[in-house]
C-alpha cells in the first residue's frame, strides 16, 4: 500500500539484536565473563555468569515484547 512504512527494516533490527543475544547469553558470550579455568567473579553477591544470562534474557524478551507489538499485529484491510 503506497504512503504505508514498511516493516521490514524493523524486523531485520529486531532479528539481528535478537541473534546477537543468544549468541551473547548462553553462547560464546558467556566466555567473556567465566573463561574456562578461570575463578568466575561475583556480581552483586551472584555469580556473575548468572546475571550475565539473566541480562541477555531481558534483552531477548524485550525484542519479542517489541516485535509483538509492532510487527505481529493484523494488518488492517
Amino acid at each position: 500500500m503506497p504512503g504505508k512504512p514498511s516493516r521490514k527494516p524493523t524486523a531485520i533490527i529486531l532479528t539481528v539484536i535478537f541473534l546477537v543475544a543468544l549468541v551473547m547469553g548462553a553462547g560464546p558470550g558467556s566466555l567473556l565473563i567465566a573463561p574456562p579455568g578461570s575463578n568466575p567473579p561475583l556480581w552483586f553477591g551472584m555469580p556473575a555468569l548468572y546475571l550475565w544470562a539473566v541480562l541477555w534474557f531481558f534483552v531477548e524478551a524485550a525484542v519479542i515484547i517489541i516485535a509483538a507489538c509492532t510487527l505481529w499485529q493484523k494488518e488492517e484491510d
